[in-house]
């Protein structure tokens, strides 16, 4: 072999960027199982989804879509849902440009960081007059904005009248009080005036002050964090009374009554308040309810076990050059405690009481108990064939062609390098218990600290 020297190095030669630290991207399950981790969360907490965390975020959107409607009774718009979501959306990056003017600076992980960040960061600027109001603010808006992630639990709770996006009267005065307790028209008018002057079809910029207002003000009376550190104790009285108390199934109620306990003892990862409610170290459980923490413990056990072995698996192939024995993997990873693990995991799966709930799935549930049945008993070899299986069938299912590892005679080779393997992470899922503890930190029934808002990771 001889080295050669190239005369146009800029074709061959290339570097990536690290990951952004505003990121909204994440990482795809190779297994399908945050699917069902998901529809685990739904029967214990039916009222929320995983995107609907924050307590104002929630006040924001009502009074959005409110005041999406009196847009276009304002500018004479057309009545139509589709109208209603453009209004909304542009509500949505004026309340983002806001809260980014009030801040100045939204690190990563801060409790004011919206949805869409990146894209409002790419357009504000602390010098002028005016920023433009007119941007890409996340990709997909409507789907994956403040709405798309609002809206189901928003009708659920009874907040936004079914098949629509109009809020219903019992909306209204979470609604009447967003700016501020006052009822002072004059005063509260100006803070609707700017907001609907940010809804103007025909504006492309916005001006930093307004009617005495400037968007500063806006920005520190309505972002995220805005309950807490007003202290708004009324508004959160409200919104506890609209998201667990009014008109919300006994489940997520009751759920979250074991979630406020266990955090004031500080008990916060989703593992640990499963075992405390289980044990009854949280109060007394409903027999149904019981099932339910039962079940959602042994699937957590169980996916936390498989997505643990395949990353196991994955970096194995990854850190030896892409290709290596499969003997040699079979050995490594499914080595005796790890098959004990899994068989463990599978019959505590396979005898919950609430299986029949997974399996009913349209999706991935019967697949996965057949996998824990059948990894039940297999030795090394077989327990690796069995995952790679699955893997492949999913991927399948989600029409992503083959698996990320390819079998080539004795060989396993790496097909796609892109995944991000955590063998050493304990991923038990969340099942929303994270997102019930920081809606009850914005409501003021959870102190507001660094160890509940990180809780989840511990």
């Amino acid at each position: 072999m001889q080295l050669l020297s190239s005369e146009r190095p800029e074709r061959s030669l290339f570097w990536t960027a690290p990951a952004s630290t505003d990121s909204e991207l994440v990482t795809e399950d190779p297994l399908g199982l945050d699917y069902i981790a998901q529809q685990v969360g739904l029967l214990l907490l039916p009222t929320f989804t995983t995107r609907s965390t924050r307590a104002q975020a929630f006040a924001m959107v009502l009074y959005g879509l409110a005041l999406a409607d009196r847009a276009i009774d304002h500018y004479g718009l057309p009545a139509t849902d589709e109208e209603r979501r453009m209004r909304f959306e542009s509500w949505e990056r004026f309340w983002a440009l806001a809260t980014l003017e009030y801040r100045r600076e939204l690190p990563r992980g801060d409790w004011d960081t919206m949805r869409g960040i990146r894209g409002v960061k790419s357009v504000w600027k602390a010098t002028g007059e005016q920023l433009p109001i007119r941007f890409k603010m996340i990709s997909r808006q409507q789907e994956l904005g403040h709405l798309g992630a609002y809206l189901v639990p928003l009708r659920r709770a009874g907040l936004v009248a079914d098949g629509t996006l109009r809020p219903t009267p019992a909306a209204h005065e979470i609604i009447e009080h967003f700016w501020d307790e006052r009822r002072d028209r004059d005063h509260v008018g100006r803070y609707d005036d700017f907001a609907l002057a940010a809804l103007d079809p025909a504006r492309s910029l916005l001006e930093r002050k307004y009617g005495g207002l400037t968007l500063s003000t806006i920005g520190e009376r309505s972002r995220l964090l805005s309950l807490i550190e007003r202290k708004r104790s009324q508004q959160q009285r409200r919104l506890d009374a609209a998201l667990f108390r009014r008109r919300v199934d006994p489940s997520t109620q009751r759920v979250a009554e074991v979630v406020e306990h266990a955090t004031l003892q500080q008990i916060v990862a989703s593992k640990a308040v499963l075992d405390a409610a289980i044990d009854g170290r949280l109060g007394v459980l409903e027999p149904s309810l019981l099932e339910l923490f039962v079940t959602a413990r042994a699937f957590g056990d169980f996916m936390q076990q498989v997505v643990n072995a395949f990353d196991r698996v994955y970096d194995r192939v990854s850190s030896s050059s892409w290709v290596i024995d499969s003997s040699k993997v079979a050995s490594e990873v499914f080595n005796q405690r790890t098959r004990k693990a899994l068989a463990s995991a599978s019959s505590r799966l396979l005898d919950a009481p609430r299986v029949s709930d997974i399996r009913r799935l349209p999706a991935h549930g019967a697949a996965c108990l057949q996998l824990a049945t059948q990894l039940f008993d297999a030795d090394g070899p077989r327990a690796l064939q069995l995952l790679l299986d699955y893997h492949n069938a999913v991927q399948k299912e989600r029409r992503r062609g083959f698996g990320w590892l390819r079998e080539d005679g004795s060989k396993l080779v790496l097909a796609v390098d892109s995944y991000t393997a955590y063998p050493n992470v304990h991923r038990f899922p969340s099942f929303k218990l994270d997102v019930v503890r920081t809606l009850l930190t914005d409501l003021g029934r959870l102190p507001f600290n660094h160890a509940t808002a990180q809780g989840e990771s511990a």
